[in-house]
């Protein structure tokens, strides 16, 4: 469990939080946590910071390697990527992705040690009388990557960011237990690196809406039809492009598919 000091200096914490925030708009429909995760990916991408930060809690979090020595170099080339950030810059860029947050700051996160590792290592000043304390996270981080493995889908899900890496939301089945196949299938490509899923995913929504539109043509009235068949032809024109609004157009096609489903 996480306090707010903590979070601010421990950006795993952060991209933890932001990573539900992106969960639950699409769920919930909330703009304004969409919006905030937008800004988030936009800060990502403009502070190197940021940048630096997110890649390598990412590469540490996700590093596969059977042999300790190259684990262990992997671990410490990565922390070297700090060296030229001075630790008040780090703690106030992170700050202000902490304010932006307003639903809680509560984190129970079952890699809380993996995260206080990276930071301790981030943040530990290379000294006589701290060797140990950096000698014992780096163990800890190298034991990690030697016994990670991969994540099934069963147990938690692919959350994308517009960026260069997949991000994860643990205990996905446990909270999100009542999505239907089509909102998992989005849920797990809208950040994907993987431009054809992207496309595979946006594609088989799309024809979804369609046919659910041509069930409801021969049921409903005149008026009602008219509208249904320019819903249509929207839909027949989109040209499914995969691109910065992509998150925004996969969030309507769902919407537009619980709307037909229910209505």
């Amino acid at each position: 469990m996480a306090n707010l000091a903590q979070i601010s200096k421990n950006f795993g914490h952060i991209k933890n939080l932001y990573n539900t925030l992106l969960a639950e708009s699409v769920i919930s429909k909330d703009i304004s946590k969409k919006e905030l995760f937008k800004d988030y990916v936009k800060s990502l991408k403009e502070n190197e910071i940021l940048k630096t930060q997110f890649l390598v809690y990412t590469n540490i979090e996700q590093k596969i390697e059977s042999d300790a020595t190259k684990a262990n170099l992997f671990v410490k080339e990565n922390i070297d990527l700090f060296s030229k950030f001075d630790k008040k810059d780090i703690i106030e860029a992170n700050n202000r992705l902490v304010e932006k947050i307003n639903f809680g700051y509560e984190v129970d996160d079952n890699k809380e040690e993996l995260y206080e590792c990276i930071s301790t290592l981030i943040f530990t000043k290379k000294t006589p009388e701290t060797i140990d304390t950096i000698v014992e996270a780096t163990s800890k981080l190298v034991s990690h990557i030697l016994n990670n493995k991969p994540k099934s889908i069963t147990e938690s899900i692919e959350l994308p960011n517009s960026m260069l890496s997949s991000i994860m939301v643990e205990k996905f089945n446990e909270r999100y237990s009542s999505l239907d196949e089509t909102e998992k299938n989005v849920l797990k490509v809208l950040i994907d690196s993987s431009d054809e899923k992207k496309k595979e995913v946006y594609s088989n929504t799309l024809r979804e809406c369609i046919d659910l539109i041509n069930e409801k043509l021969d049921t409903t009235d005149l008026e009602a039809k008219d509208k249904l068949l320019r819903v249509k032809d929207k839909l027949l024109n989109d040209k499914q492009e995969i691109n910065e609004n992509f998150i925004k157009n996969i969030s309507k096609l769902v919407e537009l598919r619980v709307s037909l489903k229910e209505n």
